[in-house]
C-alpha cells in the first residue's frame, strides 16, 4: 500500500512489518528520485525498471482484488455463496507470475554486473548507495517475460533480484555482495606492474612523470624570470628626511632606474599576440574555457550543452559532445580532474548536476577524436535554483591534492564532497542571501616546496552583492577553526571580522589565490571593474585597482604577475600588478579590421604565458608572447 500510493485494499505481503513498511517507503523515495532526476542515464534507465516492475504488480494485484470482491458481490446478490470461497484469499500475497502487462519494459535480467564503473547513488542524503555497472544490451531485450521465470536467477541491474518463486515474502535481494567478492578475488597476475619501465604502464607512468616535471620546471622558469614584476618599490623618502645623504641617494637612484629598466622589459617581453583563431559551429557564445595543465588540449563549453575540444597547439578541432543537461539549463563550470595522470573532465550544470567524463585522451594521452564517455554523475547541490534569468548557476571548485570538491552558487548552502566516493563531506550555510558566484582555494601547487599557501581547507567564495567570505572546510558551520571556546573573546572577534569582506559594490567576477614574492593574496574584481588585492590577515584590501570599465571577464596568471580582463566593450586589458597597462587588444589580428565581440571569459595556462580569450559568439582566439624566447 505504500510503494503504490493510498491504496488500502492492497495488503501487506506476510512478513512485512510496519518497521520494514517505514523503510520500503524511504527506499521508494530513493529510487523514485533517481527515476526522475538521476543526471546519469544508466541510472534513471535502471531506476525507471524498478518502477514500472512494481507499479505494474501492484496495479495486476489490485485488479485482482477487485474482481475477487464483484465476484463475491455476485454470489451474495444470487443468495448462494461458493462454498470453495475461502476469506483469506483477500489477505493472500501478490504474486508476479502471470501479472504483468507486454509493456516491453520491467524488472530486467542483467546477469553479472560489469566490473567497468563502480557508480555510486547520486541522492547526498543518507540512503543507501547503488552501486551501477555499465547497462549492457540486456536493456533492449523484448524477451523480457521469458527471463523472468527464472525466478531467483534473475538479476536486477542494481544488483537486486525478486522472487517469484516463492509468492510469499516479496522482498529485494541484493546481490552486490556477490558481485563485489568475485571483483575482489579475481586476482590477474599477469597485468602490468607500474615499477616495471618496460611494461606498458611502467612506461606510461614515466612518461607522464618526465612530461609533468619538464613542464613545472619551465612554469618556475618563467616565474623566477619574471619575479622583478611581483616586486614592491617601496616609497621614497621626504626630501626633509635627517638620513638623506647624497652618495646614498645616488646609489639608491641608480638601483631604482636599473630595477625600472627591468621592469619595462620584462612587460615588454610578454606583449601578447594573436595565434590562433578558433570556430565552434553551433555555439552562440562561449561561456567557459580551460587549458590542460600538461597537454596541449583546450576545453571550449558553449552556453548550454556543448563542449569542443581543442588542440591548442595546431588549431586542429578534436571532438565536439553534448553534456546530456536537461532542457533549459546550461553549463556553469568545469575543471580538469586527476590531470597529472589519467585526466578526466568535470562539468557542472545550473540544475546543481555534476558529470564527469573520460575519452577525451588516448592510452597513450594523445588527445581523442571519439566521443567521450560519461563516467558518472551525481546532484553537488540539489536545492538549487536554476530557474532564475540571471544567476551563478553551479559554482565548483575542485582540490586536486585531496580529492575534495567545493560547491556552491545559486543556493544557500556550500558543500564539501569526496568526488571517489560521492559523499557529502560537510555541508554549511553560506551566511549571506546573495549568489555565490566564484570559488578558490588559499592553496596553489608550487614546483618547489610542492604547495604553497595558506590552507587546502581555506576557501575564498565571492557573492553577486560584492562581498567576499572566507570558509574553513574542516569547521562544522564553515567558520575558522580557532583554539579559542569562548565567542566573546577579542581574538575570536578578530577572527570572524577578517572572515568577511564587503568593499565590492557588484557581483564578483572571479577570484584567485596567487603566492608571487612569497606574498599570500587573493586578487578579486567586480563588474563594476573594480580589482583589489587581499591580504586575509587584514580586514581591509591591501590595495585597489580601477578597470576603468564594466568588467565581465577576470583571469589571473599562477606564474607571471599579470592578469587579463574583458569587457562587454570589446576590448581585453592585460594589466601588471602595479596598475600599468600592458595591452589593450580591440581587433582580431588574423582577420583585418574585425573587431572582437564583447567578452565572456578568459583563461590563462596554468603554467605558460598563454591566454584564451571567448566572446559572445562562436568564436575563441589564442594568445601566445611575440617573443618567441619567452
Amino acid at each position: 500500500n505504500v510503494l503504490c500510493g493510498n491504496i488500502p485494499t492492497i495488503p501487506l505481503p506476510n512478513g512485512v512489518s510496519s518497521e520494514t513498511e517505514k523503510e520500503f517507503s524511504r527506499i521508494w523515495e530513493a529510487v523514485f528520485r533517481l527515476h526522475r532526476s538521476d543526471p546519469y542515464p544508466s541510472v534513471r534507465l535502471l531506476a525507471n525498471s524498478i518502477v514500472v516492475g512494481v507499479n505494474e504488480v501492484a496495479m495486476a494485484e489490485k485488479n485482482r482484488l477487485h474482481q475477487t470482491r464483484l465476484s463475491r458481490r455476485r454470489t451474495v446478490c444470487d443468495g448462494s455463496i461458493d462454498e470453495t470461497y475461502n476469506e483469506s484469499d483477500d489477505q493472500s500475497p501478490p504474486t508476479l507470475a502471470g501479472r504483468r502487462n507486454a509493456t516491453g519494459s520491467n524488472l530486467t535480467s542483467l546477469g553479472t554486473p560489469p566490473a567497468s564503473l563502480k557508480r555510486t547513488g547520486s541522492i547526498g542524503t543518507g540512503h543507501s548507495a547503488y552501486n551501477i555497472g555499465t547497462p549492457p544490451s540486456a536493456l533492449q531485450d523484448s524477451n523480457i517475460l521469458a527471463s523472468l521465470n527464472k525466478g531467483r536467477q534473475n538479476n536486477m541491474a542494481n544488483g537486486a533480484s525478486i522472487s517469484i518463486d516463492a509468492p510469499d515474502d516479496f522482498r529485494l535481494e541484493s546481490k552486490f555482495y556477490d558481485w563485489k567478492k568475485v571483483e575482489f578475488c579475481n586476482t590477474d597476475v599477469t597485468r602490468d606492474d607500474d615499477s616495471d619501465p618496460l611494461s606498458g604502464s611502467g612506461a606510461m607512468k614515466n612518461y607522464r612523470r618526465t612530461r609533468n616535471q619538464l613542464m613545472q620546471q619551465n612554469g618556475q622558469l618563467l616565474k623566477d624570470s619574471f619575479a622583478s614584476l611581483a616586486q614592491i618599490i617601496p616609497p621614497t623618502r621626504a626630501s626633509g628626511s635627517p638620513f638623506n645623504y647624497d652618495s646614498w641617494d645616488r646609489n639608491e637612484g641608480d638601483a631604482a632606474a636599473g630595477a625600472d629598466k627591468e621592469i619595462d622589459l620584462k612587460k615588454r617581453a610578454i606583449h601578447l599576440r594573436q595565434v590562433s583563431l578558433l570556430r565552434n559551429s553551433g555555439d552562440r557564445k562561449t561561456s567557459l574555457l580551460r587549458f590542460h595543465p600538461y597537454e596541449p588540449a583546450l576545453v571550449v563549453c558553449g552556453d548550454y550543452d556543448t563542449v569542443n575540444v581543442w588542440n591548442a597547439e595546431t588549431s586542429s578541432h578534436m571532438s565536439s559532445f553534448s553534456n546530456e543537461n536537461p532542457k533549459n539549463t546550461r553549463m556553469t563550470s568545469a575543471c580538469w580532474v586527476n590531470e597529472a595522470s589519467t585526466s578526466l573532465l568535470l562539468t557542472g550544470s545550473n540544475d546543481g548536476s555534476v558529470r564527469i567524463w573520460d575519452g577525451i585522451f588516448e592510452v597513450n594521452d594523445e588527445l581523442s577524436r571519439s566521443k567521450p564517455s560519461l563516467v558518472s554523475s551525481f546532484f553537488a547541490a540539489p536545492d538549487i535554483v536554476s530557474d532564475q534569468r540571471y544567476s551563478s548557476g553551479l559554482v565548483l571548485e575542485f582540490q586536486q591534492c585531496g580529492g575534495q570538491l567545493i560547491a556552491g552558487g545559486n543556493t544557500k548552502t556550500i558543500r564539501c564532497w569526496d568526488v571517489a566516493t560521492e559523499q557529502c563531506r560537510n555541508t554549511f550555510d553560506s551566511k549571506t542571501g546573495a549568489s555565490l558566484t566564484t570559488l578558490t582555494t588559499a592553496w596553489n601547487h608550487d614546483f618547489i616546496g610542492g604547495y604553497a599557501g595558506i590552507s587546502p581547507d581555506i576557501v575564498v567564495a565571492g557573492y553577486g552583492n560584492g562581498s567576499l567570505r572566507v570558509f574553513d572546510t574542516r569547521s562544522r558551520n564553515g567558520g575558522p577553526e580557532s583554539s579559542l571556546n569562548n565567542s566573546r573573546t577579542s581574538a575570536s572577534r578578530r577572527r570572524w571580522r577578517y572572515s568577511e569582506y564587503d568593499e565590492h559594490t557588484s557581483w564578483i567576477v572571479d577570484l584567485s589565490f596567487t603566492n608571487y614574492g612569497g606574498r599570500y593574496e587573493v586578487i578579486s574584481g567586480c563588474v563594476a571593474g573594480n580589482i583589489k588585492f587581499w591580504d586575509l590577515r587584514y580586514s581591509t584590501s591591501v590595495r585597489s585597482l580601477d578597470h576603468k570599465m564594466q568588467m565581465t571577464a577576470l583571469a589571473v596568471h599562477s606564474n607571471v604577475p599579470m592578469f587579463a580582463t574583458g569587457s562587454p566593450a570589446q576590448f581585453i586589458k592585460v594589466m601588471s600588478h602595479d596598475g600599468a597597462t600592458q595591452q589593450v587588444i580591440r581587433y582580431h589580428e588574423q582577420i583585418s579590421g574585425q573587431r572582437i565581440g564583447p567578452v565572456s571569459c578568459l583563461s590563462f595556462h596554468p603554467h605558460m604565458p598563454f591566454l584564451a580569450a571567448g566572446f559572445a559568439d562562436d568564436v575563441v582566439s589564442l594568445y601566445a608572447p611575440a617573443n618567441t624566447e619567452v
